[in-house]
Parts: C-alpha cells; sequence; structure tokens
C-alpha cells in the first residue's frame, strides 16, 4: 500500500510535463517570442530574382563611372599618354562614354570624326535652348562625364546679356546634377578668339564671360575647364574666321589636353 501511494504522486509529475509543455505550444507567444519573417520573405524574393551576370556587369560600370568621376591618378595619365603616342590606344576610346554637347565649336569633333557621335550632342549656331531640348537625350545617356560648351552665340556688349546668360545656364545645369548625380559636369569656358581676324567688339567681352563662368561653376560646385592656355600655344590651328578651328587642335591638342587637365583616362 505504501508503495502505491509514492508511486501515484511520481506518476502524476510524470504525466504533468508533457502537458505542461503542450499548454505553453498551444499559448500564444509574447511579443518578445514573436518573430518576425517580413525581412526573411523578402530575403528569399532578392535571392529568387538575383542575376550574378547582372550584378557583375553593374560592378564594372560602376567602377569605370568612379574611374571617369574621379579622374585618373598622376601615373595613369602618363600611362594613357604615352599609350596615345606608340597608338596602342585612341582618343576614341578614352572619350567613349564621355558626353560632349554644344555648339559649332564642339561640333567640330563630329565633323572631323574625331570622337563617335553617338555621345556628341552638338549644332551649329547652338544657344542654350540647344541644350534644354536636348536634356532629356543626355538624361538618357547617364554619362560618367559631361562636358558643355556654350555662350559664344549669348555674347553681347550689354552687361544684361552676360547676367542672363549665366542665370539661364545656371538653371539648366541645376536641373542636370538633379537628374544626373553620378555625372561629372564639367564646363568648358569660351575659346579665346584670333582678335585680328574676328574684331567685332562683342568677342573682346569672352573673358569676362568666361571669370562669370567660373564664377557660377563654384556656386554650383562643377568644374570649369579654361582651355585658353592650348589656344594660345597654337594659334596656327584657327580657321579663317579667327573663331572655328582645325581638326588637328581637336586631335592633337584640346583632347590631350582635357586627358592633363582633368584625368579623362576611358
Amino acid at each position: 500500500m505504501k508503495k502505491v501511494l509514492i508511486f501515484l504522486p511520481v506518476l502524476c509529475i510524470i504525466l504533468s510535463v508533457p502537458l505542461i509543455n503542450l499548454a505553453g505550444l498551444c499559448r500564444e507567444p509574447s511579443k518578445k517570442q514573436k518573430v518576425d519573417i517580413k525581412e526573411g520573405v523578402e530575403l528569399l524574393e532578392r535571392y529568387d530574382t538575383f542575376d550574378p551576370a547582372k550584378t557583375e556587369k553593374k560592378i564594372i560600370a560602376s567602377n569605370n563611372k568612379k574611374s571617369l568621376r574621379y579622374g585618373g591618378t598622376a601615373a595613369e595619365i602618363e600611362q594613357v599618354l604615352k599609350k596615345l603616342e606608340k597608338g596602342e590606344t585612341t582618343y576614341k576610346k578614352i572619350f567613349a562614354d564621355v558626353c560632349i554637347a554644344g555648339d559649332s565649336l564642339m561640333n567640330g569633333l563630329e565633323v572631323y570624326y574625331v570622337l563617335n557621335s553617338n555621345k556628341l550632342v552638338t549644332q551649329v549656331s547652338a544657344t542654350l535652348n540647344h541644350l534644354t531640348q536636348n536634356i532629356e537625350k543626355i538624361v538618357g545617356m547617364n554619362p560618367p562625364v559631361l562636358i558643355l560648351h556654350y555662350g559664344i552665340n549669348h555674347i553681347g556688349v550689354g552687361e544684361q546679356y552676360k547676367e542672363k546668360f549665366v542665370n539661364d545656364y545656371s538653371e539648366i545645369i541645376t536641373e542636370l546634377k538633379m537628374r544626373l548625380p553620378d555625372t561629372r559636369i564639367i564646363v568648358s569656358g569660351l575659346f579665346p578668339v584670333k582678335r585680328s581676324v574676328a574684331v567685332a567688339a562683342r568677342f573682346g567681352k569672352i573673358e569676362e564671360y568666361n571669370t562669370a563662368l567660373s564664377d557660377m561653376c563654384k556656386k554650383l560646385e562643377v568644374e570649369f575647364l579654361d582651355s585658353s592656355p592650348a589656344l594660345k600655344a597654337h594659334p596656327e590651328c584657327y580657321g579663317g574666321d579667327g573663331i572655328h578651328l582645325s581638326k588637328t587642335f581637336y586631335e592633337k591638342y584640346w583632347l590631350k589636353f582635357i586627358v592633363e587637365e582633368k584625368g579623362i583616362v576611358g
């Protein structure tokens, strides 16, 4: 009898353990015990659509864009210039992804087949209206580097012409910066003219316009390119009108000047 009395409490304890566990499973978990599976589901969905080949291309494109955006080192620039001298590379390759937009002075790059036309957005006698009309095209290219040259057709003797030009240019560049946040924007100053030929009074204002453009670039935090040293060093490259330039200037001097000044190494 004593054995039975001792056995009954033990049996009750043994039977109660699984019941306690079962009750714990059936009970609604506390807030601390709840598990958020949303993140896991999203991770699985991303993994399901993961394409290694596309990811690799994006990484390569990002690295290329970064290289162009921040510019090459002095050693890289020197290496590229040596390759150009040896004929191991060309400006078409180096500037393959660089978009250049502007007036007839940029149109020379296309007319002379110096660069590939698919990244050139140029027009003879172009004004800022040309840039405005082609914003969608430029944005669609999403270039790592964008070089702009406008203004020669805006020059006026009065101060009001310069102010309007700079204000309008600022608005367009601000939009380009917003829509192309990863693009390196370089504003080319106006090319100086050969004053012995291009004698119109308005051309005497080029330096003033370039000073205004340089100040504009500082405010907008974009880059300014002063090409006057390259032109002053090679006056033989001017055309008969004292404004437009020969193929030699673009092919041998100007693009090299950009590589050296801005570190465009491709």
